[in-house]
């Protein structure tokens, strides 16, 4: 089995590049090296404030459209409230031209039988 392992295994696996690498230049002969702590911490530094100034901007134009649909909320209910008192006038209307109407037909009626 170990035969066929070595025949077909990788000479080399692949590392992340996040990983401890071997030093060769090490004065005690040797060992893992880390990736400097203060540019990994800096990258992510870096990261997390574009992340949150992606977030603020979002935030930012959300609040603007927010605003913006609430003031179209506005203007339409301010529109609603006056279509609605005018249907109410053309209904008040239409309420005396149909009272006239019917008095018209029963004198014509009226006329009509005598």
């Amino acid at each position: 089995m170990s035969d066929i392992y070595e025949a077909y295994a990788p000479a080399v696996f692949p590392a992340p590049q996040e990983q401890p690498g071997l030093m060769e230049d090490s004065q005690e002969g040797g060992g893992l090296k880390n990736p400097p702590v203060k540019e990994t911490v800096d990258r992510w530094k870096r990261e997390v404030l574009d992340k949150i100034q992606y977030l603020r901007e979002n935030l930012e134009q959300a609040n603007q459209e927010k605003e913006a649909l609430s003031q179209e909320v506005d203007q339409l209910q301010s529109e609603l409230t006056a279509s609605q008192v005018r249907i109410q006038e053309l209904e008040a209307e239409l309420s005396g031209t149909l009272d006239t109407f019917n008095t018209l037909l029963d004198e014509v009626s009226q006329a009509l039988e005598s």
